[in-house]
């Protein structure tokens, strides 16, 4: 008989369940884990009680583990590829997206699930090909978001603290409005929302990006589209999300947030409760404030 793996735990107290953005910081944390730390075999859980997700390791990570990923994504950062100076998303060209990963992938595998998460390999005239996670303008483009977080003249955020909610938040911008508070109606607001910076725990932006890992860009026959994305009639885009108990790792999880029940409109509760899922959360993006898009609040739909 095979003795019981004992696993060590991670919880991560400064992330809720029914936030899109928190949601997406997990998971990017568990890719980069993944990534640095393969001899982990990590996974990813919910405190079914508390709402908050759970890191699952089979040896304990460092002591300084948000240092050493600080370190790593700032090597990232300054490779060749310069993965978060491309400005606005669909500027990277095709032909760009393909000399990227021909000549780094080998040595750097972050970048195939980062850039096909971003983009589509397929250039359309006149038109966008970023992930519709994206929400970019004329003026604001989310790499540069990231590129200002990283960039080192500032504070460095400290991870750790940011993860267990404890650190002090900062001014924020060039988001993708994951994060539903960042929507604030002008009509409570004695300003001009435009210029009321929004304070957050600003590391978890960079971790949500690199969620988007497990949502990639894919070209079909009906045209781009996002994994775990559902059109719902007009501009409306709506995401929905599981919430889980038993570790998953990085490898199986797509299998479970791709599954058509989560996104279906029907009741799939018992295909849902057999897959070990105990709840849904739905957000859908919205236009308000002009043309301005943002992700709503959720809503619990299992």
């Amino acid at each position: 008989m095979n003795a019981t793996i004992q696993l060590h735990e991670l919880p991560l107290p400064g992330l809720r369940e029914d936030n899109p953005r928190d949601f997406l910081a997990a998971l990017g944390l568990l890719r980069v884990i993944d990534l640095i730390w393969p001899e982990s075999v990590a996974s990813l859980a919910w405190n079914l009680t508390r709402g908050i997700p759970i890191i699952f390791t089979r040896c304990p990570l460092p002591e300084s583990w948000g240092l050493e990923i600080w370190s790593r994504l700032i090597e990232w950062r300054d490779s060749p590829s310069k993965p978060f100076s491309h400005g606005k998303i669909e500027g990277i060209t095709s032909e760009a997206f393909r000399e990227i990963l021909k000549s780094e992938a080998k040595t750097n595998p972050n970048l195939l699930w980062f850039y096909t998460s971003l983009c589509s390999q397929i250039t359309h005239d006149k038109s966008g090909k970023r992930s519709e996670f994206i929400i970019e303008s004329a003026s604001k483009s989310v790499l540069n978001g990231i590129n200002g977080i990283l960039d080192q003249s500032r504070n460095i955020p400290n991870i750790m603290a940011d993860f267990m909610g404890t650190s002090e938040r900062q001014k924020v911008k060039n988001t993708s409005r994951w994060h539903p508070g960042e929507f604030q109606a002008a009509a409570y607001m004695a300003a001009d929302p435009e210029d009321s910076a929004f304070m957050d725990h600003a590391s978890l932006n960079i971790f949500a990006l690199l969620g988007l890992s497990f949502f990639p860009v894919v070209d079909s026959a009906r045209g781009r589209q996002t994994l775990g994305m559902v059109p719902e009639g007009g501009q409306k885009i709506r995401f929905s999300w599981p919430i889980w108990g038993h570790p998953q790792s990085a490898t199986c999880l797509p299998s479970l947030l791709h599954h058509p029940s989560i996104h279906s409109e029907a009741d799939e509760g018992a295909f849902l409760k057999a897959r070990g899922v105990s709840r849904v959360w739905r957000s859908r993006r919205f236009k308000a404030n002009g043309d301005n898009l943002y992700f709503s609040k959720a809503e619990p739909v299992f």
